[in-house]
C-alpha cells in the first residue's frame, strides 16, 4: 500500500490538457468571431489567416492558463483572507499538529499548509497548483464546533483531493473558467444584458457552461471517493457522518465563499436543491453529491442510522445544559480566599483580574486566572465594553490580554487595561520624558515611590555586587511582538528603575507605575538614598 490505510488514486493529468483545449479552442473562437462581427476580416479565408488565429490564440492561452494556474494556492487564501494557524491558539494548534499527522501517515508525500478561514461558516477546502503548493482550509465556524476526531475525518478527505490529483484538477477549472463567468457577468451587469447580442460573448458563455458542466460531471465522483479514503485513513466513519450533518444544518459560507470556489470545498456554500437529488440532470449539474447520500454510506458502515446521529446530538446539547459551572475559589487583594463563584459571579467582582490567583478548590494548586480559557472570556467582555478602546495585535506580557492604544504625553503608546503596565518604542521615551509634568504632573504617592523603590533598588544591587552575587533573578517577561525574552535591567546607571527590553524590537515594557516613577527621578532630580536608617 502506497499509503496507511489508503490506496491513493493516481489521476492521470489528461485531464488538465483537456482544460487548456478548451481555453484555447475559446480564445479561437471568441478571436474569430469578434474578427468577423466587428472588423469584418475574413479569418477563414486563406491558410494564413488559420495559422495567424492559432498562433494568437495559443499564444494567449498559454499566458491565460499560466497565470491562472500556477500560483492559485496563494490567490484562493488571500482571495478568503485565510490566515495560517495561530500558534497561541488551542484549537489552531491541534488543526496544524493533525495536518502534519496525516502528512507523516501519508509518507510526506506532498507539504500541505493549513488555513484557517476567518468566518463563522461551516466549510472546508482543499487547493493546490501547478508551482506544487497545497493547503487545506477549514473556517474558523467549523473548526470550533468539531472534536479531534471530526476534524481528523475532514483533514483526511481534503488530503485525498490533494494526493489523487483532484485538487489540482479542479483548482486548475476553477482558476481558468471562473475568470469568463466573473467578466461575463460584469458585462452583463453593465450593458444590461444587451451584450449577449453580440456572437462572440454567446460563443464565450457557451464554451464556459460546456466546461463548467464537464467539470460538475466528475466533481460528484470525487466527494465519495475522497468520503472513502477518508474512512480507510482515519478508521472512523461516524466522526465524517457527523461533521456532514452538521454541515447540512449550518450557514456554508454562501457570500462569503465565491462561486468560483465552491469545487474546492467539502460541501456546495450554496444551497442547491439539485444537490440533493441524483439523476443524469443533477449529477450533470451539481457540484457535490446528496449530503444525505454520503452520510447514509457513511452510516452503513458503522451500522448507525441518520436518526441516532439526531439522538446523539440531543443528548450532547441536554448534557452541556445539565452540567453545572464549574465553581472557583478567588484571593482577594487582601491576600483572602474567598468563595466559591461561579463563572458568572466572578465577573461581577471588582478586584478580579488576569493576575488574581484562582483555584477550582483549596486542596488544588493555583494559578493565575489568564490561565482560565473561561475566565478569559470575561476579561475579553470587560475589555470590549471600555470606550474609545482600540485592541491591538500585542498581549501583556504579564497578564497575556491584548494591549490598547492610549495616549500619553501626547504620544502614543500601548496599555494594559487589567495590570496598568505600558508598552512604548524606546524612541519615543525621550519624547515622554522631554513633556514631564505637561499633563501628567508627579504626585505625592508617585514621588515617594520613586524615592522609596530607587534607594532600594540601589540597595539591594550594592548588596549583591558586594556578595558576588549581581545577577538578576527576576523572571523576565516574552516580548510582546516577538516573544523573544526581554532583557530585564535598571534604565540607565543614574535612574535605577528597573524596566524590560527587547533590543531586537526596540520595545520597552514598564509595570504599574515604572514610567511615572523615572519621570519623577529626571523632574525632580531625585537622587537614591541608602543610608542606615536613624536608630
Amino acid at each position: 500500500m502506497p499509503l496507511t490505510f489508503i490506496d491513493i488514486e493516481r489521476q492521470k493529468n489528461w485531464r488538465i490538457w483537456m482544460f487548456f483545449l478548451l481555453l484555447l479552442l475559446l480564445y479561437f473562437a471568441v478571436g474569430a468571431a469578434f474578427a468577423v462581427s466587428f472588423l469584418g476580416i475574413p479569418v477563414f479565408a486563406t491558410p494564413q489567416h488559420w495559422l495567424f488565429a492559432g498562433f494568437l490564440a495559443l499564444l494567449v492561452a498559454g499566458i491565460h492558463f499560466w497565470f491562472s494556474a500556477y500560483d492559485t494556492v496563494n490567490t484562493v487564501i488571500r482571495g478568503l483572507s485565510g490566515q495560517p494557524p495561530d500558534p497561541q491558539d488551542d484549537i489552531h494548534t491541534m488543526f496544524n499538529n493533525i495536518v502534519q499527522e496525516i502528512q507523516v501517515v501519508t509518507g510526506n508525500r506532498r507539504t500541505i499548509q493549513c488555513i484557517v478561514i476567518p468566518s463563522l461558516s461551516l466549510n472546508a477546502l482543499a487547493v493546490a497548483d501547478l508551482k506544487g503548493q497545497a493547503a487545506i482550509g477549514i473556517t474558523e465556524g467549523l473548526l470550533s464546533r468539531l472534536t479531534r476526531p471530526q476534524i481528523e475525518a475532514v483533514v483526511a478527505h481534503e488530503t485525498h483531493h490533494i494526493l489523487s490529483g483532484d485538487c489540482l484538477e479542479t483548482t486548475v477549472a476553477s482558476s481558468l473558467f471562473g475568470a469568463y463567468a466573473s467578466a461575463i457577468e460584469k458585462v452583463s451587469a453593465v450593458s444590461q444584458g444587451r451584450s449577449f447580442l453580440s456572437p462572440a460573448l454567446f460563443l464565450a458563455w457557451a464554451l464556459l457552461k460546456l466546461s463548467y458542466l464537464l467539470n460538475m460531471f466528475i466533481s460528484r465522483e470525487r466527494e465519495y471517493r475522497a468520503d472513502a479514503a477518508a474512512v480507510r485513513m482515519t478508521r472512523n466513519p461516524i466522526a465524517l457522518a457527523e461533521t456532514l450533518h452538521l454541515l447540512s444544518r449550518g450557514w456554508r459560507g454562501a457570500g462569503f465563499i465565491g462561486s468560483g470556489y465552491e469545487m474546492l470545498c467539502i460541501v456546495n456554500p450554496q444551497f442547491s436543491a439539485l444537490d440533493e437529488i441524483e439523476g443524469f440532470w443533477a449529477d450533470l449539474i451539481s457540484t457535490h453529491p446528496p449530503i444525505k447520500a454520503r452520510m447514509d454510506i457513511l452510516l452503513r458502515m458503522a451500522r448507525v442510522s441518520i436518526n441516532d446521529l439526531d439522538i446523539r446530538a440531543t443528548r450532547k446539547k441536554e448534557t452541556a445544559v445539565s452540567q453545572e459551572p464549574a465553581a472557583y475559589f478567588a484571593m482577594s487583594p487582601r491576600n483572602e480566599w474567598q468563595g466559591p463563584f461561579t463563572p458568572a459571579e466572578l465577573a461581577l467582582l471588582p478586584w478580579l483580574s488576569p493576575l488574581t490567583w484562582v483555584a477550582t478548590n483549596k486542596e488544588q494548586a493555583a494559578s493565575r486566572a489568564w490561565h482560565e480559557p473561561l475566565l478569559n472570556t470575561i476579561f475579553s467582555d470587560k475589555l470590549k465594553q471600555q470606550e474609545n478602546s482600540v485592541a491591538t495585535s500585542y498581549a501583556c506580557p504579564a497578564c497575556k490580554q491584548p494591549l490598547v492604544e492610549a495616549s500619553y504625553e501626547g504620544t502614543q503608546i500601548h496599555q494594559c487595561l487589567f495590570c496598568a503596565g505600558t508598552l512604548v518604542k524606546n524612541s519615543r521615551i525621550p519624547r515622554i520624558i522631554a513633556r514631564t509634568g505637561k499633563e501628567r504632573p508627579c504626585t505625592n504617592r508617585v514621588n515617594a515611590l520613586a524615592r522609596a523603590v530607587s534607594s532600594e533598588n540601589l540597595r539591594m544591587y550594592t548588596t549583591k555586587r558586594l556578595s558576588g552575587s549581581a545577577k538578576n533573578t527576576t523572571p523576565a517577561y516574552p516580548c510582546p511582538a516577538c516573544r523573544n525574552t526581554m532583557y530585564r535591567g535598571f534604565y540607565s546607571s543614574a535612574h535605577l528603575i528597573e524596566i524590560d527590553r527587547c533590543t531586537y524590537c526596540e520595545l520597552t515594557w514598564f509595570d504599574q507605575d515604572e514610567l511615572a516613577m523615572l519621570q519623577c527621578l529626571i523632574e525632580n532630580r531625585i537622587v537614591p538614598d541608602i543610608s542606615p536608617p536613624s536608630a
